[in-house]
């Protein structure tokens, strides 16, 4: 297990031990994505995934959970996370898989992504801001883990093929910029 999805186990202990405290509704997307079509298999977000996602339905979460997601299905369960978030307390996020920056702007990457070439990433991937936006824009708290694997398979062939006027991509994820009421680990 990663240092994680060990900090996010430790969170959800304090969460475990003020859930009576906090009877509004909170709402968790699980997302585990492990089978890569183009960059191999990881071996722990899957498993990772289930254990958080079992933990967040003990301490009274309504979880959304997918594991390896294609495009589609990951649109989908961000929609369906989109939409049961109206009206909660809380709203987290925990993705475990491949993760990127490109220009600054951090990416969670669909197990049926084909990175080749620059242009492709905003049709494949899934810009993190943008789930953050939903969470911030419908509930007072959102957290966001992101158990995202630092090696980016798909920076060889995005750097290789940039030109001056496409961006660059970068092992690891940008620092972001949250607003009260979020905590991003």
């Amino acid at each position: 297990m990663g240092r994680l999805a060990i900090l996010a186990w430790a969170f959800l202990g304090l969460l475990l031990l003020s859930a009576d405290a906090q009877p509004q509704r909170r709402v968790a997307l699980v997302i585990g994505n492990g089978t890569y079509a183009e960059a191999g298999t990881l071996a722990n977000p899957v498993n990772d995934a289930l254990d958080i996602a079992d933990k967040l339905r003990s301490i009274g979460f309504e979880v959304i959970e997918g594991n390896d997601l294609g495009k589609r299905e990951l649109e989908r369960s961000i929609g369906a996370f989109s939409d049961a978030l109206q009206g909660a307390g809380a709203g987290l996020f925990y993705y475990a898989g491949h993760g990127l920056q490109v220009d600054g702007r951090n990416y969670i990457v669909p197990v049926d992504a084909r990175l080749d070439v620059p242009v492709k990433l905003q049709l494949e991937a899934v810009p993190i801001d943008e789930v953050l936006d939903i969470m911030e824009q419908q509930t007072k708290v959102s957290l966001v883990f992101l158990d995202a694997c630092r090696n980016n398979p798909f920076a060889r062939s995005l750097s290789r093929t940039a030109t001056t006027r496409s961006a660059k991509a970068l092992a690891g994820l940008a620092q972001f910029d949250s607003t009260r009421g979020s905590f991003i680990a």
